[in-house]
Parts: C-alpha cells; structure tokens; sequence
C-alpha cells in the first residue's frame, strides 16, 4: 500500500521533483566546484573561460556607449553590461544563466511532451538537466548557456505558435544571431524552414513567394557572412584547426593548399579553398563530424570520455528513432530542428571540431527531444507485440 502511494506520488510530482533535484545538483556543484571536478577554484562565485575577458571589457565598452572590435558577440556582451548597469557583480551572471537553463528545461518539456508524450516529455526533461557536460557552462561567463537556451526558447514558441508570440520571437531571433558567430547560422537555417514549412502544407503561392524573397535577400545575407568572415583568416583557420581545434598532434593536421595571404575573407574565398582541397575537405569532413557528434576526445580522461560514451548509448539510438518516425514533420519548430541538426554539423564539418566539444552542445538539446520521441515509440511498439 505504501509502495503504491509512494510511486504514485511521485508520478504525479515528477516534474517538480526533478527541478527540486536539479536546483540540489547545481548549487551543490557551485558551493563545491574546487572539491568536485575543477582544478581552479570559484572564488568570485563565477568562472572565466578563455573568451571571458572579451566579453567582459566588451560589455564595458557598451556602458561607455563605444562599440567593441568582436562585433558577432554584441548580445552576450549587453547581456552582461545590463547587469553591470545595475551594479549586479558577475556572480549574478550565473544564477541568472542557471535560472534560464530551469525555463529551458520547461520549455524542452513542453516540446517533447506535445511531440510525443508526458513520460517523452519528462525523459528529455531528466536528460537536459542531468548531463553535466551541458550544465558546467551556467558556471562561467561564456556564451554557451544563453545560447543554447535562446535556440529551445525559438522553438518552443514556434511549436506552440500564435500571433501574439511574433514581436517575441522576432527578438529572440535577433538576440541568438546577435550573441555568438553560430548565430548566424540561424538565418540560413530559418529561411530554408519556412520554405519547407511552407512546401509540406501546400501554400503554394506563398512557397514562390518565399522563394523569390530569398533571391532578393540572397545577397545581403551573403554581406552579411562576408561580414562574419571578415574577421576571421578562414583558410587558416581551417587549414591550422586541424580536425580538432588546439589538438597538437601530427595525425590531427592534414596538409590543406592555401592560397595567397593577400586573398581576402569571403564567401568566394572561402569556395574557392574548398575547391583546391576538395579530397582533403572529404576525408576531414567525416571525421570532424564524427567528433562534433560524439564529443569523445584523445585527450580527455578515461572517465571524461566513459561518461560521454555512456550518455550517447542511452540518447543516440533513441534519437535516430524519434528523428525517424516523428508524425509532427510539418510544424515550423519540428522542421527547424531537422535543419538546425544538419546546418550545425555541416558547419563543423567543414571548418573544425572544437578542443572541449562546446559546439556540439547548441543541438544536444534537440537530440534529448527525439530521444524522447524515440522512447515512446519503442513504448508503444512493445504494446503491440
């Protein structure tokens, strides 16, 4: 009778149970971070990752009304001038990003649950704020964290879509581009959403419409990454990132042809790098995706990479699954989940897998959503038989 009562309970209060734990887990880490996993210790109740200071003498330079060099990080850098404004210290930074990774966590939820089914919804849930890998960066000041939680909220809004939510979701496209260079992915991958959204429910006339909206915007959104290339050496940045970023090894490099110094960083640029080394582009590509996606590295720990490997045992198969057999393919949110996946990991097939595997976190999120989908349907399919 207990034990009914007992699993009872907790069934009906599983999602506040869940929150309750996680909010344990991340203040438990944050009291004890220099007793747990990290060498350097809290002290200031924030950590700095290797871009911090940029984003913090960025943020100053806003509430000096200047403009900072690194443009294409503009809205990580208001976020943190607005706490500065209001001389809240860079400890609140933190809570502030852990207190969005909690409405995240909701959102994803609601996400999975309309997608599959409250017990998808609560799989995802657990997955999200359990995998630890993905909640270490609300502890620093890094971009990671508001991104990630930007990309859930544009969707969640999308899949749950109203009139209402336009203004709303106008901003937080703007705000997501705006935060990190990855942004700019979310332009592409949008457009190419609505077109599909479109094409799968038959507005046709609106389709071609679309389509020649998109010629027209063609070339100031290829400014617009010109803009983005600018301030990068995209030919060494390939060429010198080897298939994984910092990695000093002879068999991380591969021996790319690079064209003059004096070529300038653009799109055509760009194409024209990829054509002159197109095999080697080929045998990169595959082996930066195998990285980007499965985040394990040579050089992490045993323990580091078990752990990773243990994660994506339990996510990946059901991903595939859900990612397979979703129902909902014609929802604006659910296509811009399929496109995000695959403009993410094109992009860093062709440029580089990153040294602590950061990147791959902006579509881990939308794995634990098809994971969940994929729970389910191996669920139902076990009724069946």
């Amino acid at each position: 009778m207990i034990y009914q009562k007992t699993l009872s309970f907790i069934e009906k209060n599983i999602i506040f149970i869940i929150i309750f734990t996680y909010f344990l887990y991340m203040f438990g880490f944050y009291f004890g971070l220099d007793y747990f996993f990290f060498i350097r210790e809290i002290e200031f109740g924030y950590l700095l990752g290797g871009d911090s200071k940029r984003y913090i003498l960025g943020s100053e330079k806003i509430l000096n009304l200047e403009i900072p060099e690194r443009k294409s990080y503009i809205g990580y850098m208001i976020y943190i001038s607005l706490f500065k404004y209001f001389s809240l210290n860079l400890t609140h930074v933190v809570f502030s990003q852990i207190f969005l990774t909690f409405l995240s966590s909701l959102c994803i939820y609601k996400i999975s649950k309309k997608l599959s089914s409250r017990f998808g919804g609560v799989l995802c849930m657990a997955l999200y704020l359990f995998y630890f890998p993905l909640q270490v960066w609300n502890f620093y000041i890094l971009t990671e964290t508001i991104f990630i939680c930007s990309i859930i909220f544009i969707i969640f809004f999308l899949v749950f879509f109203q009139k209402k939510y336009i203004p709303i979701l106008i901003f937080l496209i703007i705000f997501t581009i705006s935060i990190r260079p990855h942004g700019i992915i979310l332009i592409p991958s949008f457009f190419l959403s609505i077109v599909i959204w479109l094409y799968l429910n038959n507005n046709m006339k609106i389709f071609w419409l679309s389509i020649i909206a998109i010629c027209f915007l063609f070339y100031p959104t290829i400014l617009l990454f010109n803009l983005f290339l600018a301030d990068q050496n995209i030919q060494k940045l390939i060429a010198g990132g080897g298939i994984i970023w910092g990695y000093e090894d002879t068999n991380n490099y591969l021996n790319y042809k690079i064209s003059d110094n004096n070529v300038k960083n653009n799109l055509i640029s760009l194409l024209i790098f990829l054509k002159n080394n197109i095999e080697i582009v080929i045998i990169s590509f595959f082996k930066k995706v195998w990285f980007f996606l499965t985040r394990v590295r040579p050089y992490y720990s045993e323990f580091h990479n078990f752990y990773i490997i243990v994660f994506n045992i339990i996510y990946y198969p059901l991903a595939i699954i859900g990612f397979i057999k979703l129902k909902s393919k014609k929802k604006l949110g659910v296509i811009l989940m399929y496109v995000l996946i695959a403009f993410f990991t094109f992009t860093a097939g062709i440029t580089y897998a990153d040294w602590d595997s950061r990147f791959s976190l902006y579509i881990i999120p939308l794995f634990f959503i098809f994971a969940g989908i994929g729970m389910i349907e191996i669920t139902n399919f076990k009724k069946k038989y």
